[in-house]
């Protein structure tokens, strides 16, 4: 006993909440299990137990246990391949998904690039699953997006009613929602990684004990972003010559745009927290700050502008090239 403390008491119970709990490779394989069916009920809540699990046979057998939950997520797919063709390939992209996005965070190395890149390669997955799905039904990826085109148009149509007004409305939506379809498939990648991601940093703050939340206010984006833009743009205006292939350039140049769009998004929101920080906002004044930011960006783009100015006006102050992981 020293100070009052036994060697059994107290002190060994505070140990423990400081050090966390050791990962085990079972429990590791049954969260990655049990994540990957429970993603067919509710895919956002099974996607996050499939990083968890992920994560805790990364940080069991280090690159093993990753190569581990490599070999589970191929056999796990392939029984849902072989059970229902149609949900497993859905699997396929989430587990591509769940292990990029583990891979990336280990050690506190994600970056914005190798997260991007996650989510690209996750959304052309799912695309190309796609097409190859309806080219085995007898059709092909462009006659699915024309159906899904078709039953967009008619619920815009439903919810802006008759007359002439709607029906101008109705076709100039539809451009845009042809234009726009690859941009679903990245936004669906885009949450299968915020899950993936929420999984892997859960499981740890179990491992280590450390409840290291993220700071937005900390996020500093590369240049790479200002570069998409500009190429985004770039391929916009040439789509409009309308050279032969000019449709798909079109759809290229929106999805990169939409997509980047929410980097410097983030970048903004950076920015809004940072000043709310400094100036002492409290809960009332946060709250109706991020709503009237989050309305600002919806209608306007406001918060995404600020975020593209900022990286040249470095509201915040920052010693740019040193950006934390």
């Amino acid at each position: 006993m020293e100070n009052g403390v036994s060697n059994g008491g107290p002190q060994t119970d505070l140990t423990s909440r400081v050090l966390g709990r050791p990962p085990k490779e079972m429990s590791g394989a049954l969260w990655f299990a049990l994540g990957s069916f429970a993603s067919f009920v509710i895919p956002f809540f099974g996607v996050v137990m499939m990083g968890y699990g992920a994560r805790e046979l990364l940080e069991a057998r280090g690159p093993r246990g990753f190569l581990f939950a490599v070999a589970e997520g191929i056999v796990i797919t392939a029984v849902a391949l072989f059970a229902n063709s149609g949900m497993g390939m859905r699997l396929v992209g989430e587990v591509l998904c769940v292990l990029g996005v583990v891979w990336c965070m280990r050690n506190h190395a994600a970056t914005l690039a190798g997260i991007c890149a996650v989510i690209v390669a996750t959304a052309l997955v799912n695309i190309g699953i796609e097409a190859a799905v309806a080219t085995a039904a007898g059709s092909s990826l462009s006659q699915v997006v024309d159906g899904l085109l078709a039953y967009m148009v008619s619920v815009a149509q439903d919810a802006a009613g008759t007359g002439i007004q709607a029906e101008l409305i109705v076709r100039q939506i539809a451009p845009v929602f042809k234009a726009l379809w690859p941009f679903t498939y990245v936004a669906s990648a885009g949450m299968d990684a915020l899950a993936a991601g929420i999984g892997s940093y859960l499981m740890y703050v179990r491992t280590s004990g450390i409840p290291r939340v993220p700071a937005i206010a900390a996020f500093d984006m590369p240049m790479w972003p200002v570069g998409v833009l500009i190429a985004s743009i770039l391929g916009l205006s040439a789509s409009l010559s309308g050279f032969p292939g000019a449709e798909v350039l079109l759809s290229a140049s929106v999805t990169a745009l939409m997509s980047v769009r929410f980097i410097f998004a983030i970048q903004g929101f950076a920015v809004v927290l940072t000043f709310a920080n400094r100036f002492r906002f409290g809960c009332l004044g946060r709250t109706l700050l991020l709503v009237l930011s989050i309305w600002l960006e919806t209608m306007f783009f406001i918060v995404s502008i600020v975020g593209l100015i900022d990286v040249w006006a470095n509201f915040r102050k920052l010693t740019r090239g040193s950006q934390e992981s």
